[in-house]
């Protein structure tokens, strides 16, 4: 089947397959594939006729062009920053969710993978995790919602025990809610978040104190950083209470659980309630420019959503839509500190 696997016949989709095509032919040692959507086919021979040289590409490559030619099947849209660059950045030795080593190549249902963490949006890079292909198989088309209620679940469920389920919600919350942030449930920060994915405030302000609070130099750096967000004497109490109650969980957290897993205590998600609660809406947002600032980071903004082509689920644009004002959207982090960041 080569007519176009699909048939989109949006002018951005074929351009797209004719570059497609022809980065196929120039970075790879492929065989020509009949299957392939024409617009490829047609790029491909027409850079096999000019005779480049046809280079061995690395895994990074090889995975860009395979996540490219997937979704020009489907007609869903491949923003301009995703690229091999972007999946190099991302690269991770243990898949988030499942906590097990990540392979490449070996087929298996610890493969790296790449997916999009709003379903309803584009390949973009602020909307991309590499997880394993069982924990991609798992999730699917499930959406935020259906997710989260498998994190409640009594058992495991499609492979996954509800604790995957957990930490695949929070990592899919800044993006499941990127246009409408103010809807968003507060949830433990129980994995890392992709470098480069949007994420909540109050994640961000959750990863610093992640980060920093297991030192007491740290917890009361963080203290101090976040102090003038604070408009009363109780607010600043709650500050300290939330962490204290951090650098007490990490005492608490034994050999087989991960730094966040502090955050699964109850007393830490319940302390940043009640400070959150005690800043009211303009402490709020002082807090999370605080915390922007401090990992310079930048605010989304409806230019950059534009990518995520929302309005379409993602696929390609027949129609602009309207995303909001910027004033209440997530942040865009600059690449992540490691945990042993000080």
């Amino acid at each position: 089947m080569n007519s176009t696997m699909g048939g989109p016949q949006d002018a951005g989709l074929l351009e797209a397959g004719r570059r497609l095509g022809h980065d196929l032919c120039r970075m790879t040692r492929w065989e020509r594939d009949a299957g392939w959507p024409t617009a490829v086919l047609e790029g491909f021979d027409e850079a096999l006729h000019r005779r480049p040289g046809r280079g061995g590409a690395d895994r990074f490559e090889r995975k860009w062009l395979q996540l490219r030619l997937s979704a020009l099947a489907r007609g869903r849209l491949v923003a301009d920053d995703v690229t091999p660059d972007l999946l190099r950045e991302l690269d991770i030795e243990v898949c988030p969710v499942t906590r097990r080593r990540l392979t490449h190549g070996a087929q298996g249902p610890d493969d790296w993978s790449v997916d999009r963490l709003n379903n309803d949006g584009a390949y973009a890079a602020g909307n991309l995790a590499l997880m394993s292909a069982m924990a991609n198989r798992a999730k699917g088309t499930r959406g935020f919602d259906e997710v989260l209620a498998l994190a409640g679940a009594p058992h495991a469920t499609h492979g996954l025990r509800p604790d995957a389920w957990r930490r695949l919600a929070a990592l899919m919350l800044g993006p499941a809610f990127v246009d409408r942030p103010r809807a968003a449930p507060l949830l433990p920060l129980c994995a890392p978040l992709p470098c480069r994915s949007v994420r909540l405030g109050v994640q961000q302000i959750q990863r610093l104190f992640t980060v920093h609070a297991r030192q007491q130099s740290g917890k009361n750096h963080l203290i101090r950083r976040f102090r003038a967000s604070c408009p009363s004497q109780a607010a600043l109490w709650r500050l300290e209470a939330l962490a204290e109650a951090l650098h007490q969980a990490f005492k608490s957290l034994d050999a087989e659980e991960e730094p966040w897993d502090v955050w699964l205590r109850p007393s830490t998600l319940e302390a940043l309630a009640r400070w959150n609660d005690a800043l009211g809406e303009r402490g709020q947002r002082l807090a999370v420019r605080l915390a922007g600032e401090w990992s310079s980071a930048t605010r989304e903004s409806p230019v950059t959503l534009r990518t995520w082509s929302l309005a379409t689920g993602g696929y390609a644009s027949r129609a602009a839509g309207a995303v909001g004002t910027g004033a209440d959207l997530p942040i865009r982090p600059a690449p992540r500190p490691s945990l042993s960041a000080s």
